[in-house]
């Protein structure tokens, strides 16, 4: 994670960003140390990386890149407001001994951005940020198998934005409107349950949530939505990212997994959703 010393609204990359609507760097620092404070409290360890003044979004680390072991695809951002950042980004990998891999010049990959870990594949994301030639490097140094997933709503430029796996519960939560058709049947055709949310839920980064076990760390959700993930098993943590949500990011955005757990054991309410329901 990175602290929002620098944080401000100061382009705009994305349809979120309005630079006539300023974040209040008080609040979000306040919201940026909730936020730490509750994965601390989860026992989950939390490195941290130097802010940079004129870096506003390097406090997005989930845009830094792709871990695998100890490996790491080092991202190189579509934009150039961003691209300052990969050199930050690289130095830290370096220093905490990662293996960094760059991809071929002027591919562009905005890394956990981009990429979810599902089972044993990868889900990659293409359209906005990240180029689909990205996906066969990316398989290729991950050793991984992986399935391209192309994004078609500017307002969920990154993957991360409209989808989360919750492995768990063995359940994907995800926004039909954010993807083409032949990625909805992709989702759809994967061996887990899923949940298609509506347009407010995506709206309010549902998908863009962090999750510990069965512990939901989320900024809102519909009624609705919250009900049907409380009756599913999951504890919803609530945590305010209102300003950060300016500039497009909520909860999953300010944090990379650096490091994986083997895989849960908790499996008990894998039968309590049927496959594709709507919430």
């Amino acid at each position: 994670m990175c602290k929002p010393d620098y944080f401000k609204i100061a382009y705009e990359i994305n349809p979120w960003m309005n630079i006539n609507v300023p974040a209040d760097i008080v609040r979000a620092k306040e919201q940026w140390e909730a936020i730490y404070n509750t994965i601390l409290s989860l026992g989950v360890k939390v490195s941290l990386i130097e802010p940079v003044e004129g870096l506003p979004d390097l406090v997005f680390t989930a845009n830094a890149g792709l871990v695998h072991g100890k490996k790491v695809i080092l991202s190189h951002f579509k934009y150039p407001e961003r691209q300052p950042e990969e050199r930050y980004f690289e130095k830290w990998f370096s220093n905490h001994d990662y293996t960094c891999y760059k991809l071929p010049k002027g591919v562009h990959f905005e890394g956990e951005g981009d990429a979810v870990y599902y089972k044993d594949i990868l889900l990659l994301g293409h359209g906005f940020r990240t180029e689909l030639s990205s996906h066969t490097h990316i398989g290729d140094i991950t050793g991984k198998a992986y399935k391209s997933l192309r994004l078609i709503n500017p307002h969920y430029y990154h993957l991360d934005t409209c989808l989360l796996f919750i492995e768990a519960l063995d359940l994907i939560i995800y926004y039909p409107g954010a993807f083409d058709y032949e990625g909805i049947e992709i989702i759809e055709g994967l061996p887990s349950r899923t949940l298609r949310i509506y347009e407010e839920d995506a709206g309010l980064f549902a998908c863009n949530s962090v999750c510990s076990g069965t512990k939901l760390l989320l900024y809102k959700s519909t009624e609705r939505l919250a009900d049907k993930l409380n009756e599913l098993g999951l504890e919803i943590i609530p945590l305010d990212t209102s300003e950060f949500m300016k500039s497009g990011g909520s909860v999953r955005c300010m944090v990379l997994t650096v490091s994986r757990s083997k895989r849960s054991e908790v499996r008990n309410q894998k039968q309590q959703v049927r496959k594709g329901e709507n919430f």
